[in-house]
Order: C-alpha cells, then structure tokens, then sequence
C-alpha cells in the first residue's frame, strides 16, 4: 500500500488492489484457503500422546501422516502415482488436496482425547504431559520463526503480477508475505502460551477445572474465529440475502416466453455454451456448470455444436436458442426443425469406432439416419430393421428424470432413436413390459427396435448399485445395534456382578 501511493496511485484505488493482493507463497497455482485446524488443537494433539494409554492414538496419527503425504500430490509422486493407478476412483478426486478431511478427522478427533485423558490423570503425570507438550509446540514454532530466512516467499504467478505491475510490487509483496508469515508464527506463539499458562493453573490448583476447560475452549474457538475473519468478515458484498439464494438469477423476457411453453424440450444459450448455469436455472437445457461434464457431451459440443451443426442441436431437442441481440438484450429464438423427443429413423450407419461416428455427425441427417459403433462391425453382428411409414409416430406422454413413457404406432418393425443421453449404468427399457436393449446411437442418444403395431415404452433409472448398497446400509445399521446392545447389556452385567 505504502509502495503504490509513494508512487502517485489514488489511496482509495489502491486500498481495494491491496486488500486482494496474493498474498499466498508457494508453488500451487490456485489456492483459495487453507484447511485450518488450529494450533491450540494441535497443541493437545501432541498432549495426547502424553496422556492417552490406548494404541489408538497411533491410529490417528497414522491417518493424519498418511492423508498429509498424500495430499503433497507431485511433490511426493511416488505414492501419489500408486494410488492413481492402483486404488479404484482415487483418480477421480478433482484435487488431491481433498485428501486431506481425513487429516482434518484424525487431529481433532484426538485432540479431543487428549483434553478429555488430561484432566483425569493425577497432577504428576499432568505436569509431566503439559511441559512436554508445551516443548514440543512451541518449539515447531520456534523452529519456523528461525528459519524464515530460507523461504523465497515466492509465487507460481509472480511473473504474471510482475508483468502487469513491474517488479517493485513484486519486492513488496515477498516483504508482506514474510510479515504475515511471522505475524502468523508469533500469533500461534501466543496462543500457545496462553493455554500453557491456563493448564499450569489448574495444575498448581490456582484455577478450578471448570474454570479452565471454559477458558481453553474460549481460546480454541477464538484460535478458529480469528482466521476465519480473513475470508469471512463483515463487507457486505461477502453475503447474500435469502431471497438472493432461493433465487440467484432473474428471468429474462427471453426466459418468459419459454417457460410459457408447457412441452418437453431443450434450450440452448449461445453465451456460455456448455458452461452456463442461468439456462439450467429455468430450463432443461444442453449443459451446465459442473466441474465435472459428461465426457461424451463434452466432446459433441466441441466437435459439433461449436462447429455450427444445427443438425445435432435438432437430435438434442433444441426447441429454442438464447442469443443476445445488439443492445446485450437476450432473445428467445424458437427452432422449428427439432426432433422431438423421439422418432422412426430409415437407416442406421454401421461404423467402426467412436471417432467414425463422430465424424459421421457432420453430415449426418439426424431426422432419418442414426450412427452406430461396433468394434464387431466387420462380422456384421447387428443388422437393424428400419422399416417406416407416413404415419409412423413416437410420444412423449409422461415424464420424470427418473421415468419415461412413450406410446410407439409403426405398421413396420422399426428403429426408433430418443433424444435422451445413453447411460448403460441403471437405466432400463421396456416394450409393452418385456425388457429391451438400449443401444448407443448417435454418439450420445438412445437407440430402441421396436416391432410393428401400438406399443408402450419405457424408461426406468433403477441402477443395481442402489439396491446393493441400501441392503448393505441396512444390514450395517442392524449389526451397529446389535453390537451397541450387547455393549449395553454386558455393561450393566459387568456393573451388577461388581
């Protein structure tokens, strides 16, 4: 702050930069907050140690170490790597510092041990675990006071800011990073110290336990509240009214007339494109904001909606395209040729891959032809019938996310392709109550043979892990009481022959 007004830079300008300054060092690209558990938890973290008889403890510290190595990510590629490509859905985490909840259980948790275990032990072994555990915290703190000095205090993105602000800002910024550091260091020190003090109290009978646990819980609290401050604090642009929550966007005019419309389509928003999350607010729409998309979707957006192919926005049920004209007003327009929720193709193209199919799209004629891909192509396993009338109709005549039904009339045999996304896992199909295949068709879609006359179809989202895992849940609950019941019954057993 002092540098850029030395410079001539309006104080009330500079104030809003500096209070966004990043102020983080190290070399993660983007970092929000830390995971902080508090250093007066810590502190009885390593007082359990001291206090607590059980090997329990080292279960706990087992799972903190572990969790810590792991959440290190590249830094300590040897187990990150084994786990990514050995352990089953690790390598589904977004980030591996998520990892890290088990560190945020484990210390806690024993810390909780260790101020419960302290106050029944008897004044020897109190002073003996209070003296150790005050050497050992403070003196990590005292460890990361001195060597301050060894630390850059560097960022991955400081050529970016030095770029953008010249590298006096950048000097500045590693001088209010080692202050914070050693602010931080001092702070932690003190707390530290104050617990001490109210523990060697207690010790000495100068302070009642009630007393004492109160003020070391007063401490733990304001220890948390403190940095919390930081990153939640009394702006107002930090909170939102309720009203603002239930409804974080306003429907536009565009938004309006579609919304009047009571049929069953899709909407897609030009601004945005998979990643606008206002359309999914108020309609059933093409994509979405989520950190993890349908890789599927994805790619048809990249390899085909973006390219302009109005042909696969018709297959999607595209019955309406938000653009915003030249005054930044959004327009509702409607599109005529979408395909409705189902429909009778002619053909169906055979092709070899995934990527086959997917240049297929280009010129592919979704109303009357749908792609599929077989690695049996060559054996020519699947031969669709394809047969179709003037007359041939497909409706949509109930639907839920989870339940869809159609009512089918084709004179013919025929394939009939449905504008909803192909997933193997869970959902089932039925013709007239008779299971039915559901094929993968146009890279994305449904694909169901149907045979001549009126038929019934169905779609139902009943995957097996559910069931699995719900008769799981319920026999682990059964056995926890069981267990909690016999550990009751032999308790009172125990105290009763006593």
């Amino acid at each position: 702050y002092q540098n850029f007004v030395a410079q001539g830079y309006p104080a009330d300008q500079v104030q809003g930069f500096v209070e966004h300054a990043p102020a983080y060092w190290g070399n993660q690209p983007i970092v929000a907050a830390p995971a902080y558990i508090g250093v007066v938890v810590f502190f009885f973290f390593v007082m359990a140690f001291f206090v607590e008889k059980r090997n329990i403890k080292y279960l706990f510290l087992a799972g903190a170490i572990f969790s810590l190595l792991l959440s290190w990510g590249k830094n300590f590629s040897f187990l990150t790597d084994f786990f990514i490509n050995y352990i089953p859905f690790y390598n589904k985490f977004r980030a591996v510092s998520s990892i890290q909840v088990i560190l945020e259980l484990c210390i806690p948790a024993l810390a909780i041990v260790g101020l419960y275990q302290f106050f029944k032990q008897d004044e020897k072994v109190k002073w003996n675990a209070l003296w150790k555990s005050g050497a050992i915290t403070f003196g990590l703190l005292v460890i990361l006071f001195l060597i301050k000095g060894m630390f850059a205090f560097s960022s991955a993105n400081d050529a970016m800011y030095a770029q953008a602000y010249g590298d006096d800002f950048i000097r500045t910024l590693k001088i209010d990073r080692a202050a914070l550091y050693t602010s931080d260091v001092l702070r932690s020190m003190l707390f530290v110290g104050l617990t001490f003090g109210v523990l060697f109290l207690f010790v000495k009978n100068l302070m009642k336990e009630t007393t004492a646990i109160i003020i070391v819980g007063v401490l733990m609290v304001f220890d948390l509240f403190m940095v919390d401050k930081r990153y939640v604090n009394n702006n107002p642009d930090q909170f939102r009214s309720a009203r603002e929550v239930d409804m974080p966007f306003t429907p536009s005019e565009a938004d309006q007339i579609i919304l009047a419309d009571t049929t069953h389509f899709r909407v897609f928003e030009v601004e945005g494109g998979m990643s606008n999350a206002r359309t999914s607010y108020f309609h059933k729409s093409i994509g979405g904001y989520h950190a993890a998309k349908p890789r599927r979707m994805q790619q048809l957006f990249d390899y085909q909606i973006a390219k302009n192919n109005v042909r696969v926005l018709n297959m999607l049920n595209v019955k309406y395209v938000i653009q915003s004209d030249e005054n930044g007003q959004k327009l509702a327009l409607t599109n005529p040729a979408a395909n409705g929720n189902a429909w009778f193709v002619e053909k169906v193209k055979i092709v070899k891959s995934a990527n086959e199919e997917m240049k297929a799209l280009d010129s592919l004629d979704t109303k009357n032809e749908a792609t599929f891909s077989t690695p049996l192509y060559r054996k020519g396993v699947y031969k669709f019938e394809t047969g179709k009338d003037s007359l041939s109709t497909i409706q949509l005549v109930s639907y839920q996310p989870n339940h869809l039904k159609y009512i089918s009339n084709n004179s013919k045999n025929g394939f009939a392709v449905f504008s909803e996304m192909y997933y193997k896992n869970g959902w089932k199909a039925t013709i007239d109550g008779k299971d039915a295949r559901i094929h993968n068709v146009n890279y994305v879609l449904r694909g169901l043979e149907i045979p001549a006359g009126k038929h019934t179809i169905e779609f139902k989202f009943e995957p097996e892990v559910i069931k699995t895992g719900s008769t799981i849940a319920l026999m682990s609950s059964i056995g926890m009481l069981l267990l909690i019941g016999a550990g009751v019954y032999l308790e009172r057993k125990k105290k009763t022959e006593a």
